[in-house]
């Protein structure tokens, strides 16, 4: 018969050590990435400059494909501020700044994947096609933020901050489970 309290096994671990260790190392890796991006890479925008750069050409070229006009968009990069404008008529209509390229997501989906147990080649492979298909989705998702922002002003801040980056967090946890399933089922048809 159960009794109303909950006992503790003394012979089995609180935590488990190998998740415990997961942590700790993925906390590290943040801290150190933070450290490192903030104080080296952002103030002179070493990976920010021409990641946005090469986002907002392909965004503008995705914008001229899809709705072809006879002043089509083009961009030109701020001088001064983090960002590059598309420009219609020479006039910016649509600032895509450094903090939208997608950086930090690039950097928390490899840093998870590099940290768990699987062989280095899946890794690189699955490193490879996870970081090109974040960048496309961020083509997807800047062009569409264009699109919603000049033609339902109302709907942008909700689709920018909420929709939108809900959306790319949820690709990339499928991503990281797709790794460890597809690893899964892998390792046993090995054995």
């Amino acid at each position: 018969m159960l009794s109303g309290k909950l006992k503790y096994d003394k012979s089995r671990p609180l935590f488990n050590k190998k998740i415990t260790y997961f942590f700790i190392r993925l906390f590290l890796l943040f801290s150190l990435w933070f450290v490192f991006y903030s104080i080296l890479l952002r103030p002179g925008r070493v990976i920010d400059r021409p990641l946005t750069n090469f986002l907002t050409a392909s965004v503008v070229k995705c914008i001229n494909t899809i709705s072809p006009s006879t002043t089509p968009i083009s961009w030109i990069e701020n001088p001064v501020r983090p960002c590059a404008h598309l420009t219609k008529n020479n006039i910016a209509v649509f600032d895509i700044f450094d903090v939208c390229n997608g950086i930090d997501l690039i950097f928390i989906y490899l840093g998870v994947l590099f940290l768990l147990p699987n062989p280095l080649k899946r890794k690189l492979i699955f490193g490879a096609c996870g970081v090109v298909a974040i960048v496309l989705l961020n083509i997807i998702r800047i062009s569409s933020l264009y699109y919603i922002y000049i033609y339902q002003r109302s709907a942008f801040d909700f689709s920018h901050h909420y929709l939108f980056t809900l959306l790319m967090y949820v690709l990339i946890f499928y991503a990281w489970l797709l790794f460890v399933k597809k690893n899964k089922l892998h390792g046993q048809k090995s054995s």
